[in-house]
């Protein structure tokens, strides 16, 4: 579908034990990561979350940008989106440069998930 940039990749994680550049500094772009989106986000009611699986733990590095989770949230009903790792650009913490991360986004017809399901 599409490849977006990863944004608020500079802040903390909401419970402050997971800083978002350590936890992509240690990526190598194979993890799995998910869509969450988060209705209840005090900043923007259409904030969708990327979230990585990350040594059996969900950890969110940051959001897709307000236009594209716009949206993606007008269409969520319809569709469930999967997202895969397309790079995740270079950093130096200890330097002071920031990583970075861009992600595919595909959407996938809830109706066609269903007829393909047996009963």
């Amino acid at each position: 579908m599409t490849e977006a940039k990863v944004v608020g990749v500079t802040f903390r994680n909401e419970d402050y034990k997971f800083d978002r550049q350590e936890i992509i500094s240690r990526m190598n772009g194979k993890e799995k990561i998910y869509l969450k989106r988060e209705p209840g986000n005090k900043f923007d009611k259409n904030a969708v979350a990327v979230v990585v699986k990350f040594r059996h733990k969900d950890l969110k590095i940051g959001y897709v940008r307000a236009e594209l989770a716009a949206f993606l949230s007008d269409m969520w009903t319809k569709y469930k989106f999967t997202a895969r790792v397309m790079e995740i650009r270079a950093g130096d913490i200890e330097l002071g440069a920031k990583y970075g991360v861009s992600i595919d986004i595909r959407k996938i017809d809830r109706a066609k998930l269903k007829k393909g399901r047996k009963k």
